[in-house]
């Protein structure tokens, strides 16, 4: 029994040594950086401006910049530079999260995401990655950096 029980305990720690060694060759993706529900806020709130995207809500999508920067950010004109085609002609077909990081500070986020989308007037299909840039506001919470995200 105690063979059994010392044998549990060296592939108990075998395992847990290569998930923490493994998150640090990931660049962080293991124990101990960012709470998973930093990490599903950070989700969240891409899935929810990327729709503001798709449905041409620039109003709401400037929504996720800080309270002060709301009223100067020019989506449209962001997106055009982004994509190189104005957003009349930009049909954002599907996307997708990635990968989602969290700074070892917890302060800082960014979420890649892939997107599928058509260039009307061309009949072209593009894929796309971006990376949107947040970072955690003590008043407002995770606030995202537009403008450099989109540039």
């Amino acid at each position: 029994m105690k063979k059994i029980l010392i044998l549990f305990v060296i592939l108990f720690s075998c395992a847990f040594a290569a998930l923490v060694i493994s998150g640090r060759a990931t660049g962080g993706q293991g124990i101990g950086n960012g709470s998973s529900a930093d990490r599903g806020q950070l989700e969240q709130i891409s899935l929810k401006f990327m729709e503001d995207l798709r449905f041409k809500d620039f109003q709401h999508a400037a929504s996720y910049h800080s309270v002060e920067d709301r009223k100067k950010v020019n989506i449209p004109q962001l997106i055009e530079q982004w994509f190189a085609v104005k957003p009349e002609a930009l049909d954002i077909m599907r996307y997708e999260i990635q990968k989602v990081d969290i700074d070892s500070t917890g302060k800082r986020g960014r979420v890649k995401i892939k997107t599928v989308l058509k260039i009307l007037n061309a009949d072209q299909i593009k894929e796309p990655e971006m990376m949107l840039y947040f970072f955690k506001d003590p008043a407002e919470g995770w606030i995202m950096e537009l403008e450099s995200s989109l540039r």
